[in-house]
């Protein structure tokens, strides 16, 4: 046998073997075709890493085990309709993750077009990740689409993540080094007014939209959201919080884009409940009865998972605290028309 034919008959003995280890489980073969089916736009061009044999030593998830993810009664149940009944949560993935999975797969209601594509890859990523298929590729990101590795790259700009939005609906974009995965979940810590103490002057209406469009949700002081069966969510101004906190009604009304697909254990108030961040510029607007003040982009909004439980209040907070308090009439909200002589004032400073 030639040098060369050896070389081509152990090219494809390695190339038989990678197939091996990557060989994708039955159980997500069929859940995967139960996935939505985004329009084609770019083809995967990498060799694909499939899914690891699930170990033998965790067990799998049962309806009991899965109470801890619901929100309403029977979403284990369908839950484990699409996943199939010989499930297991990769061991890699985090607690938070599974709750956005099972949202995605659970919540009928809620989740929208694109969310069970982004379970589908979230599990995909984080089997490969317990297999050590990425382990390679320490320093980069690994994009995940229709259950396939994509590409390994750098991390992504704001832009190229608005482009992964349209070009792969339902992508996911993730760095493989742990620590920097736990960097993207951390939450802030928050304190709300106390119900006893809030009265109208610490009470707003927020107007909120993605950036760049005019379509816009306007949550009144207080909202009632009629998908939780008129749950109450008091608007108000929140010193204590680092960062605007939202119904879910924002992103099931503005739509999917511009979120991440991962969501984080919300700190200080409203713990241990999930909370979703954006992943692109959103506007936020405050006022009262007399108006609102100018939009202001915010890139640290997010919004509370569906029904969180001992949460009534969506939270402004000091990310876009643009007003001023005037004694004895409450808050003034800042607008075009202010700017001049707070600048003014603010140069003056000593």
């Amino acid at each position: 046998m030639s040098t060369a034919s050896a070389t081509t008959d152990s090219k494809l003995s390695d190339k038989k073997k990678r197939m091996k280890i990557f060989k994708i489980p039955k159980f997500l073969k069929s859940i995967g075709k139960r996935a939505s089916n985004p329009p084609e736009a770019l083809k995967p061009t990498i060799t694909e890493i499939l899914n690891p044999t699930m170990t033998e030593t965790s067990h799998p998830e049962t309806i009991e085990s899965l109470r801890k993810y619901e929100t309403l009664p029977g979403q284990a149940q369908k839950f484990l309709d699409r996943v199939g009944q010989k499930f297991r949560w990769p061991t890699s993935m985090n607690d938070a993750d599974r709750g956005m999975v099972f949202f995605f797969l659970a919540d009928e209601e809620s989740a929208l077009e694109f969310d069970d594509e982004t379970a589908f890859n979230l599990i995909f990523f984080y089997y490969n990740i317990d297999k050590g298929a990425f382990d390679e590729h320490k320093d980069e990101w690994a994009l995940v689409y229709k259950q396939q590795l994509i590409k390994y790259g750098p991390e992504y700009t704001r832009k190229e993540l608005r482009d992964l939005e349209e070009e792969m609906p339902g992508a996911i974009y993730l760095p493989v080094d742990k620590l920097r995965r736990d960097d993207l979940v951390k939450s802030l810590p928050a304190r709300t007014v106390s119900a006893r103490h809030v009265n109208q002057e610490h009470m707003i209406r927020i107007q909120v939209r993605r950036a760049g469009t005019t379509n816009s949700v306007i949550l009144e002081y207080n909202f009632n959201d009629p998908i939780e069966d008129n749950k109450l969510y008091k608007s108000v101004i929140d010193s204590g919080a680092p960062e605007t906190t939202l119904p879910y009604n924002v992103r099931s009304t503005l739509g999917k884009r511009g979120w991440r697909n991962q969501s984080m254990i919300a700190n200080g108030y409203g713990h241990p409940n999930r909370v979703i961040y954006v992943s692109d510029t959103f506007e936020v607007s405050i006022g009262d009865n007399n108006g609102w003040s100018k939009w202001v982009g915010i890139d640290t909004l997010r919004v509370w998972q569906r029904r969180p439980d001992n949460v009534d209040s969506s939270l402004v907070g000091t990310d876009q605290l643009f007003f001023v308090h005037l004694p004895n009439q409450g808050y003034k909200f800042l607008d075009e028309a202010d700017e001049a002589g707070l600048t003014n004032f603010v140069t003056a400073l000593p």
